[in-house]
């Protein structure tokens, strides 16, 4: 009795600590939902370990778009938007995560709807409680690496079929029809050709059965993706109109997917029973029967299950918008204009923990001198950065913002290519003619130049940047120029706007306000920067006597 009683008792801890466990798991789970809301550290370091599966939806739908619609790479990386992307990515699933890299590259049109919806964003940044229920379903859902591949699935179903597909039921219904007439006639001959056909398609399940787990786990996430936007839907069918009956379409689908996983489960598992079974029904060829459906079903629907991917996506991404505005010292959500200006008030850069905002609008273009440091490049980013936030995913890191719809493009972070061999004129040049050819789409683009043309010497600079910003002044462009050349500024005064950043010189240290004033900049702090850093006397004074 006693070693029973041990025993049974041993039984009743294990239950009750499983149930614990399960209780602490769900509460660490409503905690991290009701605290991350709002939270600006709140994305995972590993992100940028995955940023290439992350990208698959975006490199998949701009094959679709006008180049004067999308954040080109170059431009992406001038402005260090993978650093804006980490910031605002407070999703909770893969389908989330993925939707908000490509919608940040894609840029408003007069003839499409904005991506995201102010109203849905708004929803759940009001409704705390509907919120946290749809975050507690897509964190369940979370971000396996698989399930970002389920993005190109529905493409390159036709692809991805088992080899010899229809040979499959062929092996199914031989091994059926033997083993039918080995039971109803008892014949010798019959159960050997059962025995026979079982081994054979044993051997094949074995053969196919790695290859079958490898492309397993992606169809797995579509179906993981279709059954995770019909229960999102049904929590906020005021906002899922659009994919009711596209969901419809796939309910067969749905549970061809729901069978094979399932059997992917069964397969999968540790449990010695499990893999008993498996080995047992393997030989029935049902699993591979179940993924050639499953692939030809994607196949055959395919624009419903990007819609529906696309949905569940958009929910994820917006609640994360949502967020990311809770984040921030201040935002808003901008007045889109069909005028050919742009205007902020008290705009700041995302990516500064302690900015300093300023007050700006934009009437014609704009010449922006000063001296180095003092914040040229960072305010002429934080605007070109405001203006794709504004038309992506509704948003401005300002107080006020009223912005038109444009295409963004940069020519700032030039570098010298050593893999091609082009030195840093010829990448600059390469940059601008980009530049030169969307200012003739016809499309109205916003153009941000730091240090035009600085890689040759000055004479032909001057008048080469000259040139070049006359030509942009007689397109539908805005542009923004950042320059230490006083010349240039002075030979544009009246055509184009000044605008200058400035320092002070404090306790013998440089001191710099990084607020935009009217007009040219009259100050020069190369050399006293050397000083400040600690270079010798002998070369600072060597250096002033040059320019005197």
């Amino acid at each position: 009795m006693g070693p029973l009683l041990i025993i049974s008792a041993l039984v009743v801890c294990f239950i009750i600590g499983a149930v614990i466990r399960t209780i602490r798991n769900k509460q660490a789970i409503r905690y991290r939902i009701r605290s991350s809301y709002g939270d600006k550290n709140r994305v995972k370091a590993d992100v940028r370990d995955r940023m290439d599966s992350i990208a698959l939806l975006y490199e998949q739908e701009k094959k679709e778009l006008r180049s004067d619609e999308l954040v080109d790479d170059i431009t992406w990386n001038d402005l260090e938007m993978d650093n804006i992307f980490f910031r605002a990515d407070h999703t909770d699933c893969f389908a989330g995560e993925q939707y908000l890299y490509s919608t940040l590259h894609i840029l408003g049109g007069r003839d499409r709807e904005p991506r995201l919806n102010r109203e849905v964003i708004s929803f759940f940044d009001e409704n705390e409680d509907k919120r946290n229920e749809v975050r507690k379903y897509l964190y369940s859902v979370g971000k396996p690496i698989s399930a970002y591949y389920a993005v190109g699935l529905a493409e390159e179903a036709d692809k991805r079929y088992l080899p010899c597909r229809f040979i499959y039921p062929v092996m199914l219904g031989t091994l059926l029809i033997f083993g039918i007439l080995a039971v109803v006639f008892m014949s010798p001959v019959f159960t050997m050709l059962f025995i026979f056909s079982y081994l054979v398609n044993f051997v094949a399940y074995l053969f196919l059965r790695g290859t079958y787990e490898n492309r397993l786990e992606s169809l797995f996430s579509a179906g993981m993706t279709i059954n995770a936007a019909s229960k999102v839907s049904g929590m906020v069918p005021q906002f899922s109109k659009s994919v009711e009956a596209p969901l419809k379409k796939l309910k067969k689908t749905a549970k061809i997917l729901s069978l094979l996983n399932m059997k992917r489960s069964m397969m999968m598992s540790d449990d010695l029973l499990s893999q008993l079974s498996s080995y047992i029904t393997g030989p029935l060829m049902i699993s591979f029967i179940l993924y050639n459906k499953g692939a030809a079903e994607l196949a055959d629907k395919k624009e419903e299950y990007m819609q529906v991917y696309r949905y569940l996506g958009s929910i994820d991404c917006s609640i994360a918008v949502g967020s990311f505005r809770r984040s921030l010292p201040h935002c808003c959500v901008p007045e889109l204009s069909e005028e050919k200006r742009f205007e902020f008030t008290q705009v700041f850069h995302p990516m500064l923990d302690d900015p300093v905002a300023n007050d700006f609008r934009f009437e014609r273009n704009a010449i922006i001198t000063g001296s180095n440091a003092s914040g040229k490049s960072t305010f002429i980013k934080a605007a070109a950065i405001n203006l794709i936030l504004a038309q992506s995913i509704l948003t401005c890191t300002a107080e006020h913002a009223t912005v038109p719809c444009c295409g963004v493009i940069t020519s700032m972070a030039v570098r010298d290519d050593l893999l091609t061999g082009e030195s840093y004129y010829i990448r600059e040049i390469k940059y601008l003619k980009r530049m030169v050819e969307l200012a003739d789409s016809g499309r109205l683009i916003f153009l941000a130049i730091d240090e035009i043309l600085k890689g040759t010497n000055t004479v032909e600079r001057i008048a080469a940047s000259k040139a070049v910003l006359k030509y942009f002044d007689s397109r539908n462009c805005m542009l923004m120029v950042a320059t230490h050349d006083i010349e240039l500024a002075q030979s544009f005064d009246g055509v184009y706007s000044n605008y200058h950043f400035c320092e002070s010189l404090e306790d013998g240290d440089v001191v710099f306000d990084y607020t935009i004033h009217d007009g040219i900049s009259r100050s020069s702090n190369a050399i006293r920067l050397l000083s400040v850093i600690g270079f010798p006397d002998e070369i600072i004074d060597d250096a002033m006597s040059e320019i005197k």
